[in-house]
């Protein structure tokens, strides 16, 4: 969402990364984590976010790809925290509640982000244009392509050009969909009104 605001702007990846930063250390908050490695962990978002100005001031699309890959490294981390704080909630409350749901929703948008990450580093680092017809992969294009693949909706308005590209796009329908019909279906019918849980 903030990539849409700020498009145009070549700061708009650092922002980005500050604010994916700041969340993966509010998830190991919220996770619990203990106090020695949430400070390793602010230590290697810091580096990251300091590594993300490097490739803006750097400005090339070699910089930019690495920059996207730092992205979708931050992304990545933060998905074992949610599950080890929904997991905890389940066996604190006895029931999967509402905060567990959401937690699970807040992994499936993780994954899109994830791969939009992905695909706008391929573009940037695999030489050839990641969509076909020559359309620029910019950051609002790649997470809107990312979602509408993970929900298999596919517009059909973007395509990925080459096999890497399609071979991802299909792997990320299947996580979408298999995930979908697993995690969030089975956390829903499971779900325990927050008054039966006392």
């Amino acid at each position: 969402m903030v990539e849409g605001t700020l498009s145009g702007n070549d700061w708009a990846q650092f922002v980005v990364t500050a604010l994916l930063g700041t969340t993966l250390l509010l998830t190991f908050w919220a996770a619990d984590m203990k106090p020695r490695r949430l400070r390793v962990a602010a230590v290697a978002v810091a580096a990251t976010v300091a590594a993300v100005i490097v490739t803006v001031v750097a400005g090339d699309h070699t910089a930019e790809g690495i920059g996207r890959l730092a992205n979708a490294a931050l992304v990545a981390l933060a998905p074992p925290a949610l599950v080890v704080g929904m997991i905890r909630s389940v066996r604190r409350y006895r029931a999967v509640t509402v905060e567990a749901v959401l937690g699970g929703l807040s992994l499936y948008l993780l994954v899109g982000m994830f791969f939009a990450f992905v695909f706008g580093a391929v573009d940037n680092l695999g030489g050839e244009p990641f969509f076909a017809h020559g359309i620029e992969a910019t950051p609002e294009r790649c997470n809107y392509f990312s979602f509408s693949t993970l929900t298999t909706v596919g517009f059909g308005d973007l395509t990925a050009r080459g096999d890497f590209g399609r071979t991802l796009a299909v792997f990320e329908a299947l996580v979408g969909q298999l995930y979908l019909v697993t995690v969030v279906s089975v956390g829903v019918s499971n779900l325990v009104p927050r008054w039966k849980q006392q």
